[in-house]
């Protein structure tokens, strides 16, 4: 399933869909998104055939350029095809050929994408799709910190946000600096948000002590906080049925701190962390809603439950 880093750049691609250009632009490559929008991803063929690419962005009317963008983290043998269907597609609906870009963090995944995928016929008749691919490894990191434009230490963060090692921190360090200098102060929270969110541990930590700030609420995920509100309410219904002798008040509260229990519990699932039965016990027993919220918090990153509790 697809990490927060992977969500949070595509995010970010489809509602600034400018830096793709500034960093087409630093990698080398001409710029291809202009003033295009984001738009519906779903490419549909026929009814039961779709296409789902990352980001798709459109000119405005029914004709004219396009770009298909995937954030590709590992090879996906099944892509060539997909691309050379989506490039077919929007050739012949938009009337104009477009880019598809690749952006990875892994040099192999970049040379797997770069390679042109032909499908051949049994009579030789053949199709085949090269894609602009933008590789972002530590290699990459120093080029685009180098630059005066902090859209790129974003790209810059994405890079190295799964690992661990002293280049990583370095990198971190520098991209956190460029940023902090943004004198736009919305601008600046958007981007510092937007960096703490694609970053795993213990980068993530890393980077909240360099810029002296307490943890800020990432950007929910809107699919999980429907799951979580949902429990949270059958939470407080439950607490309301079991909880009439202590109270409306107390039942209430009860309630709502389970459906939290059960939405920090259904996180750690969805992202794969292992919750042993005392963790398990020790989140179905907690009250105290701030402490909740702050394991939840922490679960977004987290890569055991050690992490979660850390510190409480």
């Amino acid at each position: 399933m697809p990490g927060f880093a992977h969500e949070t750049l595509v995010s970010l691609l489809q509602q600034r869909p400018e830096y793709l250009d500034t960093l087409l632009v630093a990698r080398g490559f001409r710029p291809v998104a202009g003033s295009l929008t984001a738009r519906d991803s779903t490419l549909r063929i026929t009814h039961p055939v779709e296409l789902r690419p990352d980001v798709v962005l459109l000119d405005d009317g029914d004709r004219g350029a396009w770009v298909v963008v995937e954030v590709q983290r590992g090879r996906d043998d099944d892509k060539h095809r997909r691309w050379i269907a989506a490039a077919a597609l929007l050739l012949d609906t938009r009337k104009a050929m477009g880019d598809v870009v690749v952006i990875t963090h892994d040099a192999s995944v970049a040379r797997w994408a770069g390679r042109s995928g032909t499908i051949t016929g049994p009579g030789g008749t053949a199709l085949a799709i090269r894609p602009l691919v933008v590789q972002l490894t530590l290699a990459e990191v120093d080029a685009l910190l180098a630059s005066d434009k902090a859209e790129l230490a974003l790209f810059a963060a994405w890079a190295v946000h799964d690992q661990k090692g002293s280049r990583a921190r370095s990198a971190i360090e520098r991209a956190a600096a460029r940023v902090q200098a943004v004198p736009d102060p919305s601008l600046r929270d958007e981007l510092i948000r937007a960096m703490l969110a694609m970053l795993g541990e213990p980068l993530v930590r890393y980077a909240q002590e360099i810029l002296a700030m307490k943890p800020l609420v990432l950007p929910e995920n809107p699919v999980l906080q429907q799951v979580i509100t949902a429990l949270e309410a059958r939470g407080e219904a439950r607490g309301k049925a079991e909880g009439k002798a202590e109270g409306k008040a107390e039942g209430e509260a009860r309630g709502k701190a389970e459906g939290k229990a059960d939405g920090l519990l259904l996180l750690l699932q969805a992202r794969g962390v292992a919750v042993d039965d005392e963790a398990r016990a020790r989140v179905l027993a907690c009250r105290d809603l701030a402490v909740l919220d702050r394991w939840f918090l922490r679960a977004v990153h987290a890569t055991s439950v050690a992490a979660v509790f850390a510190d409480d």
